[in-house]
């Protein structure tokens, strides 16, 4: 299981925060921890939007979510036809350029 996380260290003086990430297939859970390591909340990117109170600094850990394929097979074909045809080009010309590399005389 590859578990990739992401931390995001900035100064904000907002006190709602909201996420938006229109490409991604699954969501994506962020925690909120204060700056002395205290978990402040749970949420995910399909919530709506982060209430943050006078907590002083915050941190954003970002973890994405782990999708096996076998789980749900149509989910997986619909994102590999989308993946294939909007790479098509590229796939293409990386087929030719691997053709010519390794063309046998």
């Amino acid at each position: 299981m590859i578990i990739a996380l992401v931390m995001l260290v900035s100064s904000v003086s907002a006190q709602l925060v909201s996420f938006a990430d229109p490409d991604s297939t699954a969501h994506k859970d962020v925690y909120l921890y204060n700056s002395s390591g205290m978990l402040l909340g749970s949420y995910n990117t399909t919530s709506t939007a982060i209430n943050i109170t006078d907590a002083g600094d915050v941190f954003f850990i970002i973890k994405p979510q782990y999708s096996n394929p076998l789980d749900d097979p149509g989910t997986f074909l619909t994102n590999t036809i989308g993946f294939l045809q909007t790479n098509v080009l590229a796939l293409v010309i990386i087929g030719m350029l691997g053709g010519l590399l390794f063309k046998r005389f």
